[in-house]
């Protein structure tokens, strides 16, 4: 994208699932293939290159992960429900629902719970961000055809400005994050981290 763009508004960071029970190798749900993709396609390197620039810069950082409600029911269709059913993953208190320690929060930054996809479902993301003056919502995380995804309508929705850094989310099937970063490039900003970074 070069120089064509300038940060409308000013920005948080939003890192989603970027916990032990989808990205790590020894979470519940590592037979997915989310933690493989996640270690094979560099993107934590990248998501803590935009942490520390956030940081440097004091703008909000979040984390948004995935936890299972255990009272709630299963949707019947899907390849996905299985698996959350047979395997009890991402349960509230457990190691799974903890942020991987190479992007572990600072004091302060705040670390909500969402179920199922949604990253505004179940919390009070929505106020966090509007008590902060949030205008533009740079946000990164696994998988890229699911929660990332689910983030960007539901954001959308809300008419946040949206910056998606392409290298810094993946999926367990490569083919389902290139698309879906082609679908959402209509609502959104798609581009590089390093050009993220250069427009903070």
């Amino acid at each position: 994208m070069g120089d064509a763009w300038t940060m409308a508004g000013k920005p948080a960071l939003i890192l989603i699932h970027m916990q032990k029970g989808i990205t790590s190798e020894e979470g519940t749900l590592t037979f997915l293939g989310h933690a493989k993709a996640t270690k094979e396609s560099g993107i934590i390197i990248r998501q803590q290159a935009l942490l520390k620039a956030f940081r440097a810069k004091k703008l909000p950082v979040i984390f948004v992960n995935a936890v299972t409600d255990p009272t709630s029911k299963i949707p019947a269709y899907g390849k996905f429900w299985p698996a959350i059913k047979k395997t009890g993953a991402n349960l509230p208190d457990s190691k799974d629902v903890e942020v991987i320690p190479e992007l572990a929060p600072l004091p302060g930054e705040p670390v909500l719970s969402n179920w199922v996809f949604g990253m505004f479902c179940n919390n009070n993301l929505e106020k966090l961000l509007k008590d902060r003056g949030v205008e533009t919502l740079v946000l990164a995380g696994v998988a890229t055809d699911m929660a990332v995804l689910a983030a960007v309508f539901q954001a959308s929705d809300l008419l946040y400005n949206l910056i998606v850094p392409s290298d810094a989310s993946t999926s367990a099937n490569p083919t389902f994050h290139q698309v879906a970063l082609e679908m959402i490039s209509v609502m959104t900003l798609v581009t590089p981290t390093e050009d993220v970074l250069a427009h903070l």
